[in-house]
């Protein structure tokens, strides 16, 4: 197929996949057709000769990278095959395991699971304060990357700060390892300082996709792998949803200030969403001051839709209700597929996926890390990295230091110690003190754990020829505590040829979840991870204030408060938008809210509340409840 068949001439997606200027910039609501536009315009791209190789598609999500591909493939545009889209992050740690760039940095692209930062932070606490303490200077550091301007991280900035970055950095260079937040920056130092390097010419055309979502780093990254080629920005600042990964939206709004003779493109009309849904999410962003005014334009062809506004006693009761509204969709003939749960809450996900297994809905969550969730799938998965890898420091000091509460830091800063006098590995180390040719006080603890996890990994090594007994032994099916891990490994295991091969795919898969194109269950997930799909069925749950949005801490200055509020209200959008209307189906919405729940929870969950009886708090529905304009149905009661 041609790129530009079935195109219109005169249409917005015409002109972005035809366009040769340097520098192009597209502001795409949800549901226009970017994606659309995007294909066509990498599928020109080939057509006309240029190497699969040298276009770099950057996306924001795996989702995203791999949905480009597939579209890309349909096409039949001879290369395509070649072509994949990627997110920055992956490419990131591509060019950063490349042996000239290791050399020139001196770190190792070793990120930590989310789980070993415990053994850090006991390791660091005692001369930072604490690990509250210790924990705060961390994320500070990497928002500090984040946020950089330019070129140079604006961390550290006082005496404190520069004395923790100089015993955050001895600790990660001692283990091989890095922050997942410095990956990016140290590319970004890399580039920076090679303006010779071959990275600067690697590719001639660059797609960066949801650019509003990237953070300062990321766009810096992206600057320097354009610098010589073409670039198209893809994005919609009414989308910017990850200020807690410091995205910077102003990038997108400024870019076309910043490179004055780009073509600039606006994608407005709305091919996916019925039209209440486009009016009632026109007028809840419509709240948000700090935009540029525009709306999404909807289609009458779409027709209405349906939407439901349902308030429900208590969460235990909204669940039921979920449940049991999904398992009349699906004895209605809806597959599974067709329909996702959004919730905000990781805890409030779980009651409603049990909800939906109670009454055999086949369902699934998607959140972050969730299958390392119990301290027994955590000791396993380490204990998978450390049988592929002896020498992996963090793997083995997570493992020496589980089951006590100060991850046996004291014992372990002497290990340390050693080894930096010595040139001694720690597992090294950690052998000798076993076997008694190495003496150091107050380490019996260290060696009793240590001789556990030697047996654990003289057992293990018999099966890494055969992954089914190696499954088995790792992550058995009789401990409740790992079944999700259990699973992603059995489901992996069924696309590679060894044990090295099944945890990149599991580790690929624990911290960056993929939904597959084909998906037989329905899907559990944040408003966050719900970015770029949509589907006929869309519940979201638990719209409280408090959670939708959440609220401030008191002393919060005005305008931190204000910017969270509008990055809520932005949040809230993309679930509205997500909503699908198709030949079969109207498009249905279901927001669902509880009255009340047990104050200790409210409390635990920092959800505000005015009054309480008898143990349960009363509970505000979401503000922007009341911000979706006149299209909005009334909310009603829900009865189980």
């Amino acid at each position: 197929m041609a790129w530009d068949e079935g195109l219109d001439k005169d249409g917005v997606a015409y002109k972005i996949a035809a366009t040769e200027a340097d520098r192009v910039r597209v502001i795409a609501g949800p549901g226009t057709g970017k994606s659309y536009a995007m294909k066509r315009r990498v599928a020109r791209l080939l057509e006309e000769q240029v190497e699969p190789e040298n276009v770099l598609a950057v996306t924001f999500t795996r989702v995203a990278a791999e949905d480009l591909h597939r579209e890309l493939q349909k096409l039949e545009v001879p290369g395509c095959e070649k072509l994949e889209g990627q997110t920055l992050h992956g490419l990131a740690m591509r060019i950063l395991a490349r042996e000239h760039v290791l050399n020139s940095l001196g770190r190792t692209p070793r990120p930590l699971n989310n789980f070993e930062q415990k053994a850090m932070y006991c390791d660091i606490a005692p001369v930072t304060g604490g690990k509250k303490e210790c924990k705060a200077l961390v994320e500070a550091y990497e928002a500090a990357w984040a946020r950089s301007q330019g070129d140079e991280p604006g961390f550290p900035a006082t005496n404190k700060e520069k004395a923790f970055q100089k015993i955050l950095l001895d600790w990660h260079i001692f283990h091989k390892s890095m922050l997942i937040g410095e990956v990016i920056p140290y590319l970004v130092r890399y580039l920076k300082d090679n303006p010779a390097a071959d990275e600067h010419t690697e590719f001639d055309h660059v797609l960066a996709d949801e650019y509003q979502d990237l953070n300062k780093a990321e766009q810096t990254a992206i600057a320097y792998l354009a610098e010589n080629a073409h670039i198209c920005i893809v994005g919609d600042d009414d989308q910017s949803i990850y200020s807690f990964k410091s995205a910077h939206p102003d990038g997108i709004r400024e870019w076309k200030d910043v490179h004055a003779e780009c073509a600039d493109f606006e994608m407005a009309d709305c091919q996916r969403c019925p039209t209440t849904v486009v009016a009632m999410a026109n007028s809840l962003i419509s709240h948000n001051k700090n935009r540029d005014p525009r709306e999404l334009k909807p289609i009458e062809a779409k027709g209405e839709g349906e939407v439901q506004i349902v308030q429900l006693t208590n969460p235990a009761i909204e669940a039921k209700w979920i449940g049991k509204k999904v398992k009349e969709l699906l004895d209605a003939g809806v597959q599974p597929s067709e329909i996702i749960v959004l919730v905000q809450r990781k805890r409030a996900a779980r009651v409603i996926l049990k909800a939906l297994k109670a009454v055999e809905v086949p369902a699934k969550s998607y959140y972050e890390e969730s299958q390392l969730e119990t301290d027994e799938a955590q000791k396993r998965f380490a204990m998978f990295k450390l049988l592929l890898d002896k020498e992996d420091r963090v793997a083995l000091r997570y493992l020496l230091g589980i089951d006590s509460n100060d991850f046996r830091a004291p014992a372990y800063a002497r290990v340390r110690e050693h080894c930096e006098n010595s040139g001694d590995t720690p597992f090294q180390a950690m052998e000798k003190l076993a076997a008694g040719t190495l003496e150091l006080p107050h380490v019996k603890s260290l060696i009793e754990q240590f001789n556990a996890i030697g047996q654990a990994l003289t057992d293990l090594d018999l099966l890494t020829d055969d992954m089914g007994q190696l499954i088995d032994m790792l992550f058995p099916a009789d401990v409740e505590s790992i079944t999700e891990l259990r699973e992603l490994a059995l489901s992996a295991a069924s696309e590679v040829t060894d044990a090295h091969d099944l945890f990149s795919a599991m580790m690929k898969e624990i911290t960056q979840p993929d939904i597959p194109p084909e998906v037989k269950e329905v899907r559990v997930m944040s408003l966050h991870k719900s970015k770029g799909l949509s589907s006929p069925f869309v519940f979201i749950a638990q719209c409280v204030q408090g959670v939708l949005p959440q609220i401030s801490e008191k002393g919060t200055p005005k305008v931190i408060a204000d910017a969270a509020l509008e990055e809520a209200r932005r949040l809230f959008f993309v679930g509205v938008t997500r909503v699908k209307a198709g030949n079969c189906h109207p498009g249905s919405l279901y927001i669902t809210y509880p009255k009340e729940m047990l104050a200790g929870m409210a409390k635990q969950l920092g959800i505000p509340f005015t009054k309480s009886n008898y143990g349960q708090a009363q509970l505000s529905p979401s503000i922007f409840l009341q911000e979706l304009g006149p299209s909005a149905p009334k909310p009603v009661a829900g009865k189980v």
